[in-house]
């Protein structure tokens, strides 16, 4: 990725942002991680709550597109400190995860993309998505193997 994000920086843009200082106010930015929000009630109110078709994970995403659509604002906050143990829940079950945020990156883009996108670009999205899967959930089986194999011989 490294190499088009040079040749197309504009489509790029945002590929390695996690590689930038943190800006030092807050920004508006179009998402944010679930782990850590804070609502009003009036925004709670006007958008409702989380979506419960959602397991695991993308929740948040489709929060923030809700609350978009309705005019609010989304912050980052750089001086909010948390901690967030991130995958202590399902630390023993990558795959049981892995299957619950693609299943929920499916409900994503069909919910909020559906009807601005032809049948074929959502086909290949969701082809692309559980593409996607099935190589997480084979690079975790493999890595499994290889720690069991690697316990035998020790």
């Amino acid at each position: 990725m490294y190499s088009l994000s040079h040749r197309w920086p504009r489509l790029f843009f945002d590929f390695h942002l996690h590689e930038q200082p943190l800006p030092e106010q807050p920004i508006e930015v179009e998402a944010i991680s679930g782990a850590c929000m804070l609502v009003s009630r009036n925004a709670l109110e006007d958008v409702g709550p989380l979506d419960a078709g959602y397991f695991l994970h993308c929740e948040d995403l489709d929060w923030c597109m809700r609350f978009r659509r309705k005019g609010w604002k989304i912050l980052f906050v750089p001086d909010a400190k948390i901690i967030h143990y991130r995958g202590v829940c399902g630390l023993g079950k990558p795959i049981f995860v892995a299957w619950h945020k693609h299943r929920g990156m499916i409900r994503f883009y069909r919910k909020f993309f559906k009807h601005q996108y032809p049948g074929v670009l959502m086909w290949l999205v969701g082809l692309g998505v559980w593409l996607r899967f099935g190589a997480t959930a084979l690079y975790h089986l493999l890595h499994s193997a290889s720690c069991k194999v690697g316990k035998r011989r020790g």
